[in-house]
């Protein structure tokens, strides 16, 4: 039997209802309320934790092993995505959605919230073969994984997850993601009148600005790269400025480079301190999430390609240098991988997705679930 179509007109209508519900990084209480009662529409077991994440528990179907499967998303959208209001143009799945380009299409996550709960419902509604699914809808996905690190043991306690958050079409299988570290140094000096007693004073910005100078930024190589992205200080034009503090960030899928970048930042700041009197700085970095790598022959990963290939999907492994929940899922034990979730240009007003790249996604839902069906993994 083949995978049964999702209907597009549902999905559409699903999209669209969901892009209108306001659900900034820490205010996706609406949203989760509204996909909360579209599960509970289906008869499924559902709860929301302190994180404010929505957890479903699908039982299994026509399914003789005890494996779980996960299916993620994430429910948060970055700004500006208040008031969100999309256009639909063009003809048949073909069907081009838009922003009225004031805000954010909220694509990236919903795009793939859709399909998967066109999918679930068309599994259930058809009494198809599945394995026992959990669906883990985050919050704060855009603001550090925040959800993602508040879930709890016994919901990472699966055998495989599929999260649905990255661009481009379907078939994309993303096996590779970086390690994020934030840093902050902050730059001391000695503030004194400008104009009256300049020679008395140590300018704080002059000492971050030889530091950054100096610093290796951009793409360092193709597994590493660098960027200063705040820089903040002074308190007036006639003010020799005390302080100054520089906010940046590193990602690499090398934790030796990273090492190597944050060791050289420290020995920027000491050779830069010891060249210039009265200068002084404190220089703090931390994980925001971890690296992961999972193997192409792992049993998981091969089961996504049969499942992509089942449907005429073509699947395209490859590697990101952007981080999603699943590195939260990596380093806590569940194994899994990052898929294409057919929007374009996220985070910005151009944001879009076809019709025809969201019903691609709801048949590719249906496959996995109906491969990973067949044995344990």
């Amino acid at each position: 039997m083949g995978v049964i179509s999702p209907d597009s007109e549902t999905i559409l209508n699903t999209f669209l209802t969901m892009v209108k519900i306001d659900s900034p990084s820490g205010g996706e209480e609406a949203m989760c309320a509204w996909l909360q009662s579209q599960v509970n529409n289906l008869g499924l077991s559902s709860t929301i934790d302190s994180g404010g994440n929505l957890i479903v528990e699908i039982p299994a179907n026509q399914c003789t092993h005890g494996s779980t499967l996960v299916f993620s998303g994430h429910m948060d959208v970055v700004p500006p995505c208040h008031g969100i209001k999309p256009s639909v143009s063009g003809e048949g799945d073909e069907r081009l959605v838009v922003s009225d380009n004031t805000t954010v299409l909220g694509a990236d996550d919903k795009a793939a919230l859709a399909p998967i709960l066109e999918a679930i419902r068309l599994s259930i509604q058809h009494n198809l073969p599945r394995p026992k699914t959990r669906l883990i809808f985050t919050t704060r996905e855009e603001t550090f994984l925040g959800g993602a690190k508040d879930l709890t043991d016994k919901t990472l306690d699966a055998d495989f997850a599929v999260t649905f958050d990255h661009t481009g079409r379907q078939g994309t299988i993303i096996q590779r993601a970086p390690s994020y570290v934030e840093f902050n140094i902050e730059c001391r000096g000695k503030s004194v009148h400008a104009g009256i007693m300049p020679e008395k004073g140590v300018n704080a910005i002059v000492f971050a600005s030889k530091v950054i100078d100096r610093m290796n930024l951009g793409r360092i190589n193709e597994e590493t790269t660098a960027n200063i992205g705040f820089i903040t200080g002074g308190k007036g034009t006639n003010v020799v400025p005390d302080l100054a503090t520089i906010r940046g960030e590193l990602r690499s899928h090398s934790e030796e480079m990273l090492n190597q970048q944050l060791a050289s930042i420290q020995r920027i700041l000491d050779d830069e301190k010891a060249n210039m009197p009265g200068v002084d700085y404190n220089f703090n970095h931390h994980y925001e999430f971890h690296r992961y790598d999972i193997d192409p022959a792992s049993l998981g990963v091969r089961r996504v390609m049969e499942s992509a290939e089942r449907v005429q999907i073509e699947p395209r492994l490859t590697k990101t240098n952007g981080g999603s929940d699943n590195n939260v899922f990596m380093r806590r034990g569940l194994k899994g991988i990052v898929m294409g979730a057919s929007f374009m240009e996220p985070h910005s007003l151009r944001e879009r997705v076809l019709v025809s790249e969201m019903n691609r996604c709801g048949q590719f839902v249906s496959s996995l679930l109906e491969c990973f069906a067949r044995e344990p993994f």
